[in-house]
């Protein structure tokens, strides 16, 4: 026997076309013509015996008038009346038991998942998948029907197919359970993961409604940034911060330019000051997926602090000065020595400076309680002394003091007990009150590995007569020259 619309051979016992999934019918539909059809027979079969019973007992009326050739006749008839109704019965029997089978097969879900089974062991899927489709005509509610048909396609290698198959829980999602819901994404991402369509996914889980099902697959997602302020206009210096839904970087622009790759990475508060900004942001997550683009404007209307005074104007020097800088009420002060300019990140000046001997450039910065930073106050200077007493001299100066003191082994600042040594260098020259112009000299310790680190002890050595004091402070601050 062969199929009927495409002409491949028929297997034995296949209800579907192995080649086309057409389905064979072997006995047709019951349909109500067929009832009727058979109701009206056995209507006719009965009037039949009727009509033949009717003599039958006109005759026996006759009462014995009838001989026993009468009787013999009588019970002849009535034996093959019984068996044309035994005929009748056992041929209606094979009809409903025909039917019921048809109707089995074409109706039972039960039936139609098992043969799917059965043919999908066999590798035989395009006929699974038609019983499966029979079986999901039948229900439309169930899901384990659509998750077992969407595994069939996806081993053929049919994603589209899967995924279509997947998308009708997560369109009718209130009419499934959630665990089922749960599934249906879990299977529809792993799919899209497997092709590499992650835009696919961020777009699938942009679309759900369900914030736990979204929740769940967060790392997929690449949502706009957000800022932690609204956009308009401001009277203070606003610490603008971006974020984003998970783990990626985030590109900015300040000009109103597209960001894209290329451009700014977010990676800490961006300072707003007084002027205006269109802040463009998108979000790239690990996956490479790029969220849409959200542009907000602020107008930044605060005051800027004037610039720092210093006290000490620039010039070449010939004596040392200590530096001043003075800002306005709630201002702070930052400098460089550099030749950098300044930001918040720089030193902060809290206390006079002393002057550096040789070149040097300082520059201040003043900047507000609202994070306003003012213009830079820039102060070059060339300090030359009037003596024969070196820095190296100085620093000698210091060793032997510190020898002589038996502080010091020798004069490589070796010490007892001491496996690394002690170093000193020149940090300032300094002006103290009544005692004259001194080099201040700072003290390190440098241990076997070369790391040098600063000790608490400074000392000072006079520009004039190359005497090495110790340095230290009283009680209200004030330097205290003692003897070595």
């Amino acid at each position: 026997m062969k199929c009927p619309k495409c002409g491949y051979e028929w297997i034995n016992d296949h209800l579907y076309c192995d080649n086309c999934g057409e389905e064979f019918r072997i006995v047709p539909d019951f349909e109500p013509e067929i009832e009727e059809e058979m109701n009206e027979t056995l209507s006719t079969l009965l009037v039949e015996l009727v009509q033949e019973k009717v003599p039958e007992l006109k005759e026996k009326g006759k009462g014995k008038k009838a001989g026993k050739k009468n009787k013999e006749a009588a019970w002849e008839r009535k034996r093959g009346n019984w068996l044309r109704a035994a005929i009748f019965l056992c041929i209606l029997m094979g009809i409903l038991g025909i039917t019921g089978v048809c109707w089995y097969k074409n109706y039972s879900i039960s039936y139609q998942i098992e043969k799917a089974r059965e043919c999908a062991g066999a590798e035989r899927y395009v006929q699974a998948v038609s019983y499966l489709e029979r079986a999901h005509e039948l229900d439309k509610e169930n899901a384990e029907i659509i998750f077992l048909m969407a595994d069939y396609y996806y081993i053929q290698e049919k994603y589209e197919a899967a995924v279509h198959t997947l998308m009708e829980i997560v369109d009718a999602e209130e009419v499934y359970q959630e665990e089922d819901l749960e599934r249906a994404y879990d299977k529809i991402i792993s799919i899209y993961s497997g092709t590499g369509d992650y835009q696919a996914i961020n777009e699938l889980l942009l679309n759900c409604r369900n914030e736990e099902i979204v929740a769940l697959f967060q790392q997929f997602i690449a949502k706009p940034p957000e800022f932690s302020f609204v956009e308009g206009s401001y009277e203070e210096v606003l610490p603008l911060k971006l974020s984003a839904n998970t783990s990626g970087k985030i590109y900015y622009t300040l000009d109103g330019s597209i960001p894209d790759e290329n451009s700014e990475i977010y990676t800490a508060p961006i300072f707003l000051e007084t002027g205006t900004y269109t802040v463009k942001a998108c979000f790239v997550n690990d996956y490479g997926i790029k969220s849409d683009i959200v542009t907000n404007t602020y107008r930044i209307d605060v005051i800027m602090p004037t610039p720092p005074e210093v006290s000490v104007y620039s010039g070449d020097y010939y004596e040392p000065y200590m530096i001043e800088a003075l800002a306005a009420e709630g201002c702070r002060i930052y400098y460089t020595t550099d030749s950098t300019d300044p930001t918040q990140d720089s030193p902060l000046y809290t206390s006079a400076l002393p002057m550096p001997l040789g070149k040097s450039v300082y520059k201040f910065i003043a900047v507000s309680e609202e994070g306003v930073a003012s213009d830079i106050t820039v102060r070059t200077y060339k300090l030359t002394l009037n003596t024969e007493i070196t820095v190296d001299m100085a620093i000698s100066n210091v060793i032997s003091a510190l020898i002589k003191a038996d502080v010091l082994l020798d004069e490589t600042g070796n010490m007892r007990g001491m496996s690394g040594h002690n170093v000193y260098k020149l940090n300032s020259v300094m002006r103290i009150d009544g005692s004259g112009d001194f080099y201040v000299i700072y003290e390190y310790y440098e241990d076997a590995t070369g790391i040098q680190t600063r000790t608490e002890r400074i000392y000072g050595v006079n520009i004039q007569d190359g005497a090495a004091y110790r340095i230290t402070y009283d009680e209200q601050g004030k330097i205290v020259l003692v003897d070595i």
